[in-house]
């Protein structure tokens, strides 16, 4: 963060302590963990730098999407494609713009193109989501779009790594899958009044993606028991932050309420 502007740095701080975000500044030292349950070295500090910022793009953009910008995918690729990071005034004004700027200062010539390409295709498969008309086919596509993410982040720390690391990647992925479904669960109901679904889903669908949630994840707990913990207590703090942040705003919007309503 050191080879960042002053004024820049304090606004990322902003936002890597927003309470929205509170779920994603915490996967960078979870990561580690794993990192070191697989006896992969690392270079750290560096390590946890890149994976926090881009943990925090993941959550700034899916939070602008889950708001009702559905653009902001194809905003977000139009500013990676310069590669050398642009602090000015239009980035100051947009989290979205801010965190992507950010993002690409943590790029070198190694994970710049690979980093495009993966963004480009968890892009088409954000985008093609609501084409699916079943909660099988959505259970796929989030799937994927899990996997992707993971991947991504292992592409931006792999310079960073030392050893044999391909069995940290599949598991990243896996478990990228999983948490992405459990998100999915938590946000079913929003999704579908944001118009982001293309069924209805009815009761057994919650149930068919608890029972996939269940059985994916207890497959990578028995496989890895020494992880346990770590991924019940990621899956606790994923569900606990995503309420909290739901009351918060109906607190906003309660509080705006009474103040139009004190003004009249």
């Amino acid at each position: 963060m050191e080879n960042l502007p002053i004024d820049i740095r304090g606004l990322y701080q902003h936002l890597a302590h927003d309470p929205k975000y509170q779920h994603f500044a915490r996967i960078p030292d979870r990561i580690i963990q794993c990192i070191d349950y697989f006896g992969v070295g690392c270079a750290r500090e560096v390590t946890r730098a890149r994976l926090q910022a881009y943990y925090l793009f993941i959550g700034v953009v899916d939070d602008a999407i889950d708001s009702g910008r559905i653009d902001t995918g194809r905003l977000v690729l139009g500013y990676l494609s310069k590669a050398v990071p642009v602090f000015d005034e239009a980035s100051q004004r947009s989290s979205v713009r801010l965190i992507t700027e950010i993002l690409k200062s943590h790029l070198c010539a190694e994970t710049y193109l690979p980093m495009i390409d993966g963004l480009r295709e968890l892009y088409d498969e954000v985008v093609s989501e609501p084409g699916a008309t079943s909660i099988e086919s959505y259970i796929e596509h989030r799937k994927s779009v899990g996997r992707l993410t993971a991947e991504l982040s292992f592409v931006l720390i792999r310079p960073a790594l030392s050893g044999e690391h391909e069995r940290l990647l599949q598991f990243m992925k896996r478990v990228g899958a999983i948490g992405c479904l459990v998100d999915s669960l938590i946000d079913l109901s929003s999704d579908r009044r944001l118009g982001l679904l293309g069924f209805k889903p009815a009761i057994m669908d919650y149930a068919k993606l608890s029972r996939s949630i269940l059985s994916d994840g207890l497959r990578v707990s028995l496989k890895h028991p020494g992880l346990f913990g770590l991924f019940l207590r990621a899956i606790v703090d994923n569900v606990r932050d995503r309420f909290r942040a739901q009351r918060g705003l109906a607190q906003l919007v309660s509080d705006r309420k009474n103040e139009a309503a004190s003004v009249a």
